[in-house]
Protein backbone atom coordinates (compact mmCIF):
# COMPACT_ATOMS: atom_id res chain seq x y z
CA UNK A 1 0.00 0.00 0.00
CA UNK A 2 1.30 3.28 -1.01
CA UNK A 3 0.77 5.85 1.67
CA UNK A 4 1.83 8.97 -0.02
CA UNK A 5 -1.15 8.45 -2.28
CA UNK A 6 -3.64 9.18 0.45
CA UNK A 7 -5.84 11.99 0.93
CA UNK A 8 -7.89 12.74 4.12
CA UNK A 9 -11.01 14.48 3.66
CA UNK A 10 -9.75 18.01 3.59
CA UNK A 11 -6.72 17.43 1.16
CA UNK A 12 -3.92 16.67 3.38
CA UNK A 13 -1.44 13.71 2.74
CA UNK A 14 0.90 11.60 5.02
CA UNK A 15 3.30 14.76 4.39
CA UNK A 16 1.26 17.26 6.40
CA UNK A 17 1.17 14.69 9.90
CA UNK A 18 3.95 14.26 12.09
CA UNK A 19 3.62 10.14 12.37
CA UNK A 20 6.05 8.51 14.36
CA UNK A 21 8.71 6.41 12.38
CA UNK A 22 8.03 3.26 14.18
CA UNK A 23 4.59 3.22 13.40
CA UNK A 24 5.34 4.04 9.95
CA UNK A 25 7.37 1.46 10.04
CA UNK A 26 6.26 -1.42 12.44
CA UNK A 27 1.89 -0.59 11.40
CA UNK A 28 1.65 1.31 8.24
CA UNK A 29 -2.52 -0.38 8.04
CA UNK A 30 -2.97 1.17 11.16
CA UNK A 31 -1.66 4.66 9.59
CA UNK A 32 -4.21 3.61 6.66
CA UNK A 33 -6.96 3.38 8.50
CA UNK A 34 -6.14 6.73 10.35
CA UNK A 35 -5.74 8.37 7.51
CA UNK A 36 -8.95 7.02 5.81
CA UNK A 37 -10.96 7.48 8.96
CA UNK A 38 -14.56 9.87 7.93
CA UNK A 39 -15.07 10.23 11.76
CA UNK A 40 -11.80 12.25 11.93
CA UNK A 41 -10.45 15.43 11.42
CA UNK A 42 -6.84 16.23 10.84
CA UNK A 43 -6.10 17.41 14.32
CA UNK A 44 -7.36 14.33 15.51
CA UNK A 45 -5.68 12.10 13.12
CA UNK A 46 -2.38 14.34 14.44
CA UNK A 47 -3.78 13.66 18.27
CA UNK A 48 -3.92 9.61 17.24
CA UNK A 49 -0.45 9.58 15.34
CA UNK A 50 0.90 11.29 18.76
CA UNK A 51 -0.59 9.12 21.61
CA UNK A 52 0.29 6.03 19.22
CA UNK A 53 4.26 6.27 21.05
CA UNK A 54 2.30 5.59 24.66
CA UNK A 55 0.31 3.16 23.78
CA UNK A 56 0.39 -0.35 24.57
CA UNK A 57 -0.81 -3.37 22.39
CA UNK A 58 -4.16 -4.06 23.24
CA UNK A 59 -4.98 -0.05 22.56
CA UNK A 60 -3.51 0.05 19.55
CA UNK A 61 -5.60 -3.19 18.99
CA UNK A 62 -8.48 -1.44 19.79
CA UNK A 63 -8.61 1.48 17.64
CA UNK A 64 -7.56 -0.53 14.82
CA UNK A 65 -10.75 -2.78 15.41
CA UNK A 66 -13.11 0.15 15.82
CA UNK A 67 -11.55 2.18 12.92
CA UNK A 68 -12.18 -1.33 10.71
CA UNK A 69 -15.47 -1.78 12.00
CA UNK A 70 -16.24 2.06 11.16
CA UNK A 71 -14.95 1.36 7.42
CA UNK A 72 -16.98 -1.71 7.34
CA UNK A 73 -20.70 -0.46 8.36
CA UNK A 74 -19.97 2.75 5.88
CA UNK A 75 -19.27 -0.17 2.98
CA UNK A 76 -22.38 -1.47 4.21
CA UNK A 77 -24.28 1.74 4.03
CA UNK A 78 -22.97 2.88 0.16
CA UNK A 79 -24.13 -0.37 -0.55
CA UNK A 80 -27.27 -0.22 0.73
CA UNK A 81 -28.27 3.46 -0.49
CA UNK A 82 -25.72 3.78 -3.74
CA UNK A 83 -27.55 0.49 -5.51
CA UNK A 84 -25.86 0.55 -9.14
CA UNK A 85 -28.02 1.41 -11.71
CA UNK A 86 -29.79 -1.81 -13.36
CA UNK A 87 -28.38 -2.83 -17.15
CA UNK A 88 -30.78 -1.53 -19.16
CA UNK A 89 -30.57 -5.55 -20.94
CA UNK A 90 -31.09 -6.96 -17.44
CA UNK A 91 -34.28 -4.92 -16.97
CA UNK A 92 -35.61 -5.11 -20.10
CA UNK A 93 -35.31 -9.29 -19.11
CA UNK A 94 -37.03 -8.32 -15.97
CA UNK A 95 -39.89 -6.85 -17.32
CA UNK A 96 -40.96 -9.20 -20.25
CA UNK A 97 -40.55 -11.51 -17.73
CA UNK A 98 -43.00 -10.40 -15.32
CA UNK A 99 -45.07 -9.13 -18.40
CA UNK A 100 -45.77 -13.07 -18.99
CA UNK A 101 -46.23 -13.68 -15.85
CA UNK A 102 -49.45 -11.78 -15.61
CA UNK A 103 -50.39 -12.58 -18.91
CA UNK A 104 -50.07 -16.25 -17.71
CA UNK A 105 -52.23 -15.16 -14.87
CA UNK A 106 -54.86 -13.57 -16.67
CA UNK A 107 -55.51 -16.16 -19.11
CA UNK A 108 -56.18 -18.56 -16.03
CA UNK A 109 -58.21 -16.52 -14.60
CA UNK A 110 -60.35 -16.03 -17.83
CA UNK A 111 -60.42 -19.74 -18.16
CA UNK A 112 -61.78 -20.17 -14.31
CA UNK A 113 -64.18 -17.59 -14.82
CA UNK A 114 -65.72 -19.30 -18.24
CA UNK A 115 -65.78 -22.64 -16.16
CA UNK A 116 -67.72 -21.11 -13.65
CA UNK A 117 -70.08 -19.39 -15.74
CA UNK A 118 -70.84 -22.98 -17.42
CA UNK A 119 -71.30 -24.59 -13.85
CA UNK A 120 -73.62 -21.54 -13.19
CA UNK A 121 -75.62 -21.90 -16.83
CA UNK A 122 -75.69 -26.09 -16.47
CA UNK A 123 -76.79 -25.81 -12.84
CA UNK A 124 -79.62 -22.45 -14.05
CA UNK A 125 -80.47 -24.97 -16.89
CA UNK A 126 -81.37 -28.22 -14.35
CA UNK A 127 -83.14 -26.05 -11.77
CA UNK A 128 -85.14 -24.56 -14.69
CA UNK A 129 -85.76 -28.17 -16.01
CA UNK A 130 -86.76 -29.75 -12.55
CA UNK A 131 -89.64 -26.76 -12.50
CA UNK A 132 -90.88 -27.89 -15.43
CA UNK A 133 -90.95 -31.25 -14.49
CA UNK A 134 -93.21 -29.98 -11.59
Amino acid sequence: MDLTQIKTASGKTIADFQIPEKLLQNDPGLVDLILRSESMNDSERQYWFNLSEVMNAQQIDKLRDILTRERQKLAEIDAKYNKKPVDPAEAARIAEEKAAQRAAQQQDLAAREQAAEAQEKAEEAAALAELEAL
